[in-house]
């Protein structure tokens, strides 16, 4: 085979995004912790640092000292969440007596969610419940996440018990009344204990 049948692509990384990612990584988020890893980046990308510093809030529309300090508390703050739904989803099993807890898929499909029509849903074939937490920079509040999980925890239990024919999952059917009815009554018992749900 000819040399020249070889073709090798290198994409290049631009600058502003090779920090965006490095910010995420680094353990010093001090001025002088950011001030060293832009030189280091700039100087590997034969710019300045005030170059980068310039590229960096045209891509992203803040500063790089503002920018990973407002993604960190986005991260915890759905992390923290996260740990809310994880316990509440283990006490609302232990409520409802499943044989199983299902594994919980947390979404921010904001397309999914919208086309289908629904913030959660249950998957008996893979016993996984997926969740829509709503938008990355905006998740929905706490309780209204449970209130999700919870509903479709009885479609869990209802599975179990063969309450739930083909045909029956429609808006207002009985087994959708029942879902409703019973993650209404568990949110207030849940919410007496746990206030903080309501202001996450």
């Amino acid at each position: 085979m000819r040399a020249t049948e070889f073709i090798v692509e290198y994409k290049l990384t631009a600058p502003e995004s090779e920090l965006a990612k490095k910010l995420f990584r680094i353990h010093d988020l001090s001025h002088d912790g950011i001030d060293s890893l832009m030189k280091k980046i700039a100087f590997k990308h034969r710019i300045t640092p005030k170059e980068l510093h310039k590229l960096f809030v045209k891509q992203f529309g803040a500063t790089p000292d503002d920018w990973i300090e407002e993604r960190r508390s986005l991260k915890e703050g759905v992390e923290e969440q996260q740990d809310m739904i994880h316990k509440f989803t283990e006490w609302a099993c232990d409520i409802l007596k499943l044989k199983d807890c299902p594994k919980i898929h947390f979404s921010y499909d904001v397309e999914e969610a919208s086309v289908g029509h629904h913030t959660g849903r249950y998957n008996p074939a893979t016993k996984e419940l997926w969740v829509y937490m709503g938008p990355k920079k905006k998740t929905r509040l706490t309780i209204d996440i449970l209130r999700t999980v919870f509903h479709e925890l009885t479609h869990v239990k209802q599975h179990e018990m063969d309450r739930i024919p083909p045909g029956s999952s429609y808006p207002g059917s009985p087994i959708e009344r029942e879902a409703d009815m019973m993650a209404g009554k568990y949110m207030k018992i849940y919410g007496k204990d746990h206030p903080e749900i309501f202001i996450e």
